[in-house]
């Protein structure tokens, strides 16, 4: 269960479009909030704590400053110290390169927490995060390794009372082989459905989607209200490349709705 909201902000104005949702996870989880904010020295602290103290009073959390010059190092070592802890954050980005997509700090804590990461990147036609969860869309692909995500996806849909839904993506295929194909991946979501409702007695719808992964689920989410997409990332070996081209990154680009993005350890 998650104990602590750690929203990491920055001071900018686009890192607080997460807060809405932050503070409504806080209050399904029953978990504390706390506004984490790295900074380089006393003096930049003492600059930043008026600020930090209207934000936390505007959504009734504490305030944790941390002291470093390297702001994703210290962010995964306060997550480190607190195993309940889930980092909430939204995304700079604006191309299709790693560190320019996610934005640098954003990209080292996703990969070093080891832990799910609730990330928003504000599109204009959906600019703040939603302040509460009806719907949790989990995309998996049919391996043990997309599966990482559900533990994580179900205790989210719980405290929020909210419908869990599972797709999968398959590539479009020809007419002839199209509905054996859909036999079978409807097959693995609906005895998947039926495991999570057996594990962790909550229901779970599931749908079929088709197409290149990253398009046909990004079509799927967006203009949803109210939603969360759930799942880990295929990044191998930590390369920034690998990641830009995984189905996660099409959907942090483009999906349009926060996403609860995993990256396990291989």
């Amino acid at each position: 269960m998650f104990d602590k909201i750690f929203v990491c902000l920055d001071g900018s104005p686009l890192a607080e479009k997460i807060l809405p949702l932050a503070q409504g996870v806080a209050k399904a989880t029953g978990a504390t909030m706390a506004l984490l904010r790295v900074v380089g020295d006393n003096s930049e602290m003492a600059a930043e704590e008026s600020y930090m103290r209207n934000q936390a009073s505007l959504c009734g959390a504490q305030i944790r400053f941390l002291l470093s010059r390297d702001p994703p190092a210290a962010i995964v070592e306060e997550l480190a110290k607190n195993p309940g802890a889930v980092p909430v954050m939204t995304t700079h980005g604006r191309t299709a390169w790693a560190e320019a997509l996610l934005g640098s700090v954003a990209l080292k804590v996703i990969r070093g927490a080891k832990r799910p990461v609730l990330l928003h990147r504000p599109l204009p036609s959906h600019a703040e995060a939603p302040a509460k969860i009806v719907q949790l869309v989990a995309a998996l692909d049919g391996s043990k390794f997309s599966e990482k995500i559900i533990p994580s996806a179900v205790e989210l849909a719980k405290a929020f009372a909210a419908r869990l839904l599972l797709v999968q993506a398959l590539a479009q295929q020809a007419p002839v082989g199209q509905a054996k194909g859909d036999v079978l991946e409807s097959s693995y979501l609906h005895a998947k459905a039926d495991e999570i409702r057996k594990k962790y007695a909550i229901d779970a719808d599931w749908d079929v989607l088709h197409g290149d992964a990253g398009d046909a689920i990004c079509r799927y989410v967006n203009g949803m209200q109210d939603t969360v997409l759930a799942m880990t990332s295929h990044a191998r070996g930590g390369l920034e490349r690998a990641f830009v081209g995984s189905v996660a990154t099409s959907c942090i680009r483009h999906a349009g709705v926060p996403i609860l993005i995993y990256w396990p350890e291989q």
